[in-house]
């Protein structure tokens, strides 16, 4: 009997590990999703580091823009300054924004930042957040 319990004891216990590996971990590149490509970037990478982490499906759902200014300010909020009418295409700026637009509407925006094309910071934002910051990027004017 004590045999026949320790084998069971030893069964759950391995079964258990077994669910543990699968169902955590460091997701492998290419990603298909921002949660789990959120994981992978890290402070440091270059862009094509970035990209090279990311699905061409999700890729699709980004935009990379140029700014004048990203920063993170004191109080915790994005300062995000950009030429007037944003940046034509091939232009550069000092700063990047890899922008991605959610999947379902209602849910929230990621956003990696860059200077001179070297991650600075990520950050999730809400909805109507999301959709500000990129009015910011494309030089957009907020108030009408």
């Amino acid at each position: 009997m004590k045999k026949l319990v320790a084998f069971g004891v030893a069964l759950v216990v391995l079964v258990s590990v077994s669910l543990a590996a699968c169902t955590g971990g460091t997701p492998k590149a290419p990603v298909k999703t921002l949660v789990n490509l959120d994981k992978l970037v890290a402070v440091n990478m270059t862009l094509d580091q970035v990209y090279a982490l990311i699905a061409p499906s999700l890729k699709l759902t980004s935009v990379l823009y140029q700014a004048e200014t990203i920063e993170l300010t004191a109080k915790g909020s994005w300062k995000v300054v950009s030429k007037q009418g944003g940046y034509q295409v091939g232009e550069e700026g000092p700063y990047q924004a890899l922008f991605f637009t959610p999947a379902k509407a209602g849910t929230e925006y990621y956003v990696v930042f860059f200077k001179d094309n070297i991650v600075m910071a990520k950050a999730w934002f809400s909805p109507q957040y999301g959709v500000v910051i990129e009015a910011m990027l494309k030089g957009q004017s907020l108030v009408k």
